[in-house]
């Protein structure tokens, strides 16, 4: 089916799960619970060998991890993992993780198998996005990252690491010994308001098995510390001049002819009111919360909301066989203003880009709109918009993902079987990222409306829209064999897997106009004037003989930019086309890895996969062609004494160019012709390459364990946009860049009752660290308007801290974390741009951080049986600071770059909160 009914099928669901539960209590009531005649399954923890035998780069999370740590949203997650960090979009989404000097597509996103939506970069001067859809981390029960080259285990993307996601089942909310359960969480957060509430409830009956689970969110923008806030700022403003109120003075004075058409009289509207002659400037000031404009320093306001259902169905045939079903739906909203659009008529900037009072909005716009009606603003303004309209922007995003799925799974109880288990799975899942943008003209200042319209009756207003959508669609099957093998004295972990996914990527504008005002002399003609026109011939324009002044008749006019053909008479091909552009492709891969452990002093792991890309398009100016690449893994871990472990590991990974690469770069005003068909590229694309290198040493005991690791990191082709050098040479999207990277890892976690017994046991620190140098950067010969790579992607070295306690029974905990960072790296933001005319210095961003520190405390009580209370206190010194992951928002390389405030709006929260109540029955 190509239309999927979420109504019907929401109802569906939910009427069976409701009817099931039902059972469920009763079997409970009446004692007849069937559940012992089945084995009940266990909970498969992540750990940090699961899939690699060394454990180097990477880091898991389970349940229970995400709860103590206070997981609620992205940026949660990664808070004490230093080398790992979340990518802003710019509008309160985020574009992915950036791990290893590399970001967005070039870090792997897999939830249950699944990618996630590509970060899709559109040449849309307002409506663009980027954004990858955010998980819904309630719906989550384990997490791995991946540090460094790991496409054998993730395929595509997993350039510089992954992140791989597991989303609950039903085992995870019925408790043991009971054959249901019903989880309740509510958390507050006091850095953007935010309030989360979960519900979740699984029971089983017999082989049958279910858990449905729905989680609301609703918050604003995050808050940043308040002495950045509680300042004035001042502005300029462009108003009327002063009138010019001699009352013999010619073309000055006028009536409308509406409110008196002789021009004499003694009603009101016959008082004659000086026309405005001019505009001048005034300087004005407000509050941070209220300022619009450049250099503005308060976030701009923002509210979210999102909703996610998950629900999971399964049945067990017999202790061999189980079917299982997963439906997924989660909608999010960020609904904004962009406050450094200002509200008023405003000063322009001069070549040394400096505000000039000399140079404004309004100074060439007096013509034909020297008289005003109510205001004297009405008859000043830029083109067709007059100051007595508000100017605002608005930006919504609606990031959509459904998801259905099937599972079969096999598991032999016979040792001897060829496979011990096989597992086939059936998924659907189709994410939308939509951005809808508004640049309005039709409020009377100072107020602002979003939903104001433009209409007859507003005279000057203005209103322009853009929407851009964007989805991706992946149908995939994939099967699995594992078998547990021992030879010897060996112990062999096998897995294969096969999967094919067809994939479609679909990107769209449309609503892509303007509405406005224009005049005609009555409501017949079509013919466009000016807003007025003197009627009163003989009149002068003094106070005793006013001009008499008449409107002319208004129209709302609607300019469509979207153009199916250009101006030659071929189809557009530029950034005006609003047809839907449509990729289709086809993935195949086959992968076998084997993890050997020699008893405990060798462990030895291989993996090797293969994967087939094929695309292709109806547009014959979008890339297709098919890619073949092999990745592969090699890890060993050698134990010479007990406590001591020595590992290597070696990896390789690969991206296949991403959906908007392979659109390509659109020249404005290009059409399908001949001569744009020469001047347009349709790239030949090599796959990115990367290659990681890790060796680490461990040490574990009773005093706990400490690992220190080092890494080098390689990566060629990058895809990035350039000229190439000629007379003909193309503009577009080449394999150009190359980087090398080294650096540093430490984790580790040590038990102080391990170490000195007089310590309380539960007594416990935590460890991180990690640093990354960069050794070269460069880019191909041949080609201009191209920079060597800016690292801009590159997180500071951090360092994380920390002293806890957990009391043995798990009745209370509590948690001092320290984290400390040095300030970005200069040299790292730094290039050369390639001209024709020479190489020039190129920047990242002029924005810099310090170093900085701060420290949390977070802890939690069980107050009953059934009930836990989690509370956390962040930034507990309420310190200044500003991290990297905020500031690096104005650099170049952002999608939605933020580069016109001032450097106190990318500060850090002060002093927050978070509380959350969780409930287990």
């Amino acid at each position: 089916m190509k239309k999927f009914d979420f109504n019907f099928t929401y109802i569906a669901i939910q009427s069976a799960l409701l009817m099931f539960s039902s059972g469920v209590v009763a079997d409970t009531n009446s004692g007849e619970a069937t559940l012992d005649e089945i084995s009940v399954k266990a909970k498969a923890e992540a750990y940090r060998q699961q899939n690699e035998v060394t454990g180097l780069g990477k880091i898991t999370k389970n349940i229970q991890d995400l709860n103590k740590q206070q997981v609620l949203n992205i940026r949660d997650l990664t808070r004490y993992d230093p080398g790992i960090s979340v990518v802003e979009q710019g509008r309160g989404a985020t574009n992915g993780y950036s791990i290893r000097g590399v970001d967005r597509n070039r870090v792997a996103l897999i939830v249950d198998g699944l990618p996630q939506i590509q970060s899709y970069k559109s040449q849309s001067l307002n409506a663009k996005s980027g954004a990858i859809n955010e998980i819904e981390y309630e719906n989550i029960r384990a997490i791995e990252f991946s540090k460094g080259a790991s496409s054998s285990e993730y395929g595509s993307g997993a350039l510089g690491g992954a992140v791989g996601f597991r989303t609950k089942n039903a085992s995870d909310v019925i408790k043991e010994g009971q054959n249901w359960g019903l989880d309740s969480k509510t958390a507050y957060v006091s850095k953007n308001h935010q309030l989360m509430e979960s519900l979740s409830f699984a029971g089983r009956s017999g082989g049958l098995e279910g858990l449905i689970q729905y989680t609301h969110r609703q918050g604003k923008e995050t808050d940043i510390h308040k002495d950045a806030t509680n300042i004035t700022q001042s502005f300029f403003r462009v108003v009327p001049d002063d009138f010019n109120l001699d009352k013999k003075a010619s073309h000055n004075w006028f009536v409308l002819k509406e409110n008196c058409p002789t021009g004499k009289g003694d009603r009101a509207g016959c008082v004659p009111r000086p026309t405005s002659q001019g505009a001048k400037v005034i300087k004005d000031s407000t509050k941070a919360q209220d300022y619009t404009g450049d250099g503005r320093i308060v976030p701009d306001p923002m509210k979210y909301r999102s909703g996610s259902w998950l629900v999971k169905l399964g049945y067990q045939f017999s202790p061999n066989h189980s079917v299982n079903t997963v439906f997924e739906h989660t909608k999010q909203r960020y609904s904004i203003q962009d406050m450094t659009v200002p509200k008023y008529g405003s000063l322009l900037y001069n070549g040394k880009g400096q505000l000039d009072k000399k140079k404004t909005e309004v100074e060439y716009s007096l013509f034909g709109r020297s008289y005003y009606d109510k205001d004297p603003s009405e008859a000043i303004g830029y083109g067709d918009w007059s100051t007595f309209w508000s100017k605002s922007s608005f930006y919504d995003e609606w990031h959509t993902k459904r998801r259905l799925g099937m599972e079969y799974q096999y598991k032999s109880l016979n040792d001897k079987a060829i496979f011990d288990r096989i597992t086939a799975n059936l998924d659907q899942q189709n994410i939308r990222i939509l951005t809808d943008w508004k640049s309005l003209r039709c409020s009377p200042y100072p107020t602002v409306d979003k939903n104001c319209k433009v209409t007859a009756d507003k005279r000057d207003s203005r209103a322009s829209t853009e929407r851009n959508i964007y989805k991706e669609q992946h149908k995939q099957a994939k099967l699995t064999f594992e078998k547990d093998l021992s030879i010897g004295n060996t112990l062999h972990l096998l897995n294969l897997s096969m999967s094919y996914d067809r994939m479609r990527s679909n990107h769209k504008r449309d609503n892509y106009g303007s509405d406005y005002i224009y005049y005609t002399k009555d409501a017949k003609s079509l013919d466009e004037t000016t807003a007025y026109r003197d009627v009163g011939s003989d009149k002068i324009g003094t106070y005793q003989s006013p001009l008499i002044v008449e409107k002319n008749f208004a129209r709302v006019k609607h300019d469509n930019f979207c153009k199916e053909y250009g101006i030659d008479g071929g189809r557009n091909k530029g950034v005006t086309d609003c047809s839907a552009h449509i990729i289709k492709g086809q993935h195949y891969s086959i992968g076998l890895s084997d993890r050997i452990f020699f008893g405990d002093k060798v462990d030895l792991g291989f993996g090797g996969r293969y994967d087939y890309h094929r695309f292709k398009s109806d547009d014959h100016w979008t890339s297709a062609g098919s890619f073949k690449n092999f990745s592969w893994s090699t890890g060993l871990t050698l134990r010479p004494i007990q406590p001591v472990a020595l590992s290597y590991r070696i990896s390789s990974g690969f991206r296949v160019p991403s959906f908007d690469e392979m659109f390509g770069y659109r020249i404005p005003g290009a059409e399908d012709s001949k001569y744009w068909d020469e001047d347009h590229r349709r790239a030949d694309f090599a796959p990115e390459k990367a290659l990681n290198q890790e060796v680490g040493i461990a040490f574990n005991g009773d005093f706990g364990s400490l690992e220190v690791s080092y890494f080098d990191d390689r990566y060629k082709d990058l895809i990035t946009f350039a000229k190439r050098k000629g007379l003909d040479g193309q503009s577009g999207f080449y394999n150009l860049h190359a980087i090398k990277l080294t650096g540093i890892n430490v984790v580790g976690k040590l038990n102080w009752n391990g170490i000195w017994s007089a310590l309380p046991e539960g007594l416990y620190s935590n460890l991180a660290y990690n640093r990354i140098n960069v050794k070269n950067v460069s880019t191909k010969p041949g080609y201009v308007f191209v920079t060597n790579p800016l690292l801009d992607s590159i997180q500071p070295a951090r360092y994380i801290a920390s002293l806890g306690y957990d009391e043995p029974n798990g009745k209370w905990g509590i948690n001092n974390i320290f984290t400390y960072s040095k300030g970005k790296n200069a040299n790292e933001l730094v290039g050369t741009r390639f001209h024709y005319s020479g190489d020039i210095p190129q920047s990242a961003t002029v924005q810099r951080t310090k170093s900085w520190y701060t420290f949390d405390m977070i802890g939690y009580y069980q107050l009953a049986k059934h009930f836990t209370l989690r509370a956390g206190v962040y930034n507990l010194m309420n310190r200044k600071y500003n991290t990297w992951e905020a500031v690096r928002q104005s650099s170049v390389n952002s999608v939605v770059r933020i580069q016109n405030r001032g450097h106190s709006s990318y500060a850090a929260p002060g002093r927050n909160y978070v509380l959350s109540l969780e409930a287990k029955f």
